[in-house]
């Protein structure tokens, strides 16, 4: 399954018609997951850990932004879905700050990278709200995301060269 087509599903079966911004903690906690904010070491963005027999567990850095928060928990999410369709029942992510994360190079990170932005950005909604000429700033609000995570999504879903 494509990151688009999980975060679709994810948002249609349990997040409905809340609206924006969609809460990536709650939706985690639909699901199972327990969410766990403490003091990460700084090159550590978050981590999924799931023991054989025991229900999955999202860190995430409880000195990052809202905004950073968000991300990370709907990152971790992406590669928890990602190991459910793959039937694994122990793993381990951490994820650091790195080039590596962001390089593209790693698919386990580009699946989670993508699903996290479906998931906080729908293509629809962005596209839409781009087109009745919304400021990318108002936009980052409104789905509570940083002006660069916006600005980013605007250029891969070909509506910004920015």
């Amino acid at each position: 399954m494509t990151p688009k087509e999980s975060a679709d599903i994810i948002l249609k079966d349990i997040w409905g018609n809340r609206g924006f911004p969609v809460d990536p903690v709650w939706i985690a906690k639909k699901m199972g997951i327990r969410i766990i904010e403490t003091k990460l070491p700084s090159e550590v963005s978050g981590a999924l850990i799931k023991d054989k027999g025991s229900d999955p567990v999202i860190i995430i850095s409880k000195t990052d932004s809202i905004n950073r928060k968000r991300f990370s928990c709907a990152h971790e999410l992406g590669h928890y879905l990602k190991r459910v369709e793959n039937e694994e029942e122990s793993y381990q992510y951490v994820d650091l700050r790195n080039n590596d994360s962001a390089s593209g190079t790693n698919d386990e990170e580009v699946f989670a990278n993508q699903f996290a932005a479906c998931l906080l950005m729908p293509k629809e909604d962005i596209t839409r709200l781009y087109k009745e000429r919304v400021p990318s700033f108002m936009l980052a609000q409104k789905f509570s995301v940083s002006d660069d995570a916006i600005r980013f999504r605007l250029k891969n879903i070909k509506l910004s060269k920015i």
